[in-house]
Order: C-alpha cells, then structure tokens, then sequence
C-alpha cells in the first residue's frame, strides 16, 4: 500500500501542476492578435515585441522570439519570402525546442503511474493470498470460512487502491494528451496569421514606396 499511496500523491501532484499550466498556457489569442496587426503592418516591432512580452501563454512567447529574430533582420532590405521563410523557421525551432517539450512534461510519468498502479496492487494482492494460504497450510484444524473470507478481503484491498489510481490517471493522461495536441493547433493557426500579417506589412509598404 505504501508505494500505491506514493503514486497516488505523484499523480495528484502531476495533474494539478498541467491542469494550471495547460490553463495559463491558452492566454486570449483573439485580444491578443487585435493589438498586434496595426502595430506589425504599422511595422512597429519593437511595440509589438513588448506587447507579446506582457501578454500571457506561450503563442505571445514564440512570437515574440520570431519577432527579435525579424527585427534583427530589420537592416536588410530582403525578399518577401525570405522574411516569412525565416519567421516560419523560427517560430518552427521554437515549438520543437522550448513549446512542445514544456507541453509534453510529466505526462510520461503520469501514463507510467496509470499502467504501474495496478500491477503494484495485483502485487499486493498475491503476496495477501500467498500469506493466507500459507497460514492455512499450516493449522492443524479446518480453517473457520468467515476468517478465510476476511483474509482474502483483505488481501484485494491493495487491488482496488491501485486501480482507484490508475484509472483517473489514464483518463487524465488522454485528457492532456487532447490539451497538447489543441493548443499545438493553435500555434500553427498562430503561425500561418503572423505570416500573413508579415507578408500584409510588406505589401503595404511596397505600395507606399511605389507612391
């Protein structure tokens, strides 16, 4: 039971700590993308750097490394391409670098709880059995079925705890698994609107320069 209740406080401990990081981590995209068109086709980028700064969730956080990296750039006058090619490179790198490993954090070890538990109270539950048995084994009298019962209750105590853990921990594994891949969706969709808002910007000002 010990090492059950162990696991049990490890995969409370796991499913809080994502349910607030999950939460924090959607911030108010809309409100958000509001502020920052003007300000990107406006080609204030060091505003709109600042804004993402101060903005909460991790969509504000890439877009702010893809827009130091633009800014960077700032003094070459490149092709359009080039610039959204590099926007789209960076805000990649920084999905498969920082994002996504920081999604994806605990849920090993809480699919790992969700398969172990059980076997650590089937574990439980044979040791109970074989000490039944062999206490049994050993009387000379024939043993009073009412005790015999109480031993074997006891002994699947271990496989209802472990059980009890596993199964709000495989349903809360596939439940942050959907938040991953949900809010992994939302980054591209991010993605393609900061590319579009770019390719916008350059557009605009070519027709300013033309005029």
């Amino acid at each position: 039971m010990i090492p059950i209740i162990i696991c049990s406080i490890y995969s409370l401990a796991i499913i809080v700590e994502r349910l607030i990081i999950y939460q924090k981590a959607k911030g108010n995209i809309k409100k958000l993308n509001e502020k920052l068109e003007p300000l990107i086709i406006g080609n204030k980028v060091s505003e709109a750097r600042l804004l993402c700064e101060e903005s909460s969730g991790f969509i504000p956080k890439i877009f702010h490394v893809a827009l130091q990296e633009l800014q960077k750039e700032s003094g070459e006058k490149k092709p359009v391409e080039d610039e959204i090619n590099l926007v789209q490179r960076v805000m990649d790198e920084e999905l498969q670098v920082s994002v996504v490993p920081a999604l994806e954090k605990h849920l090993n070890a809480l699919d790992s709880l969700a398969r172990g538990t059980p076997l650590l109270g089937l574990l439980g539950t044979v040791i109970g059995m074989i000490k039944v048995f062999f206490t049994i084994g050993i009387g000379q009298n024939i043993p009073d079925p009412s005790i015999l019962a109480k031993g074997i209750g006891l002994a699947l105590i271990t496989t209802a705890a472990g059980l009890i853990v596993a199964i709000p921990s495989f349903f809360m594994h596939r439940y942050f698994i959907g938040q991953v891949d949900n809010l992994l969706e939302g980054a591209q969709k991010a993605k393609g609107w900061l590319l579009s808002q770019l390719a916008k910007r350059r557009l605009i000002s070519m027709v300013s320069d033309h005029e």
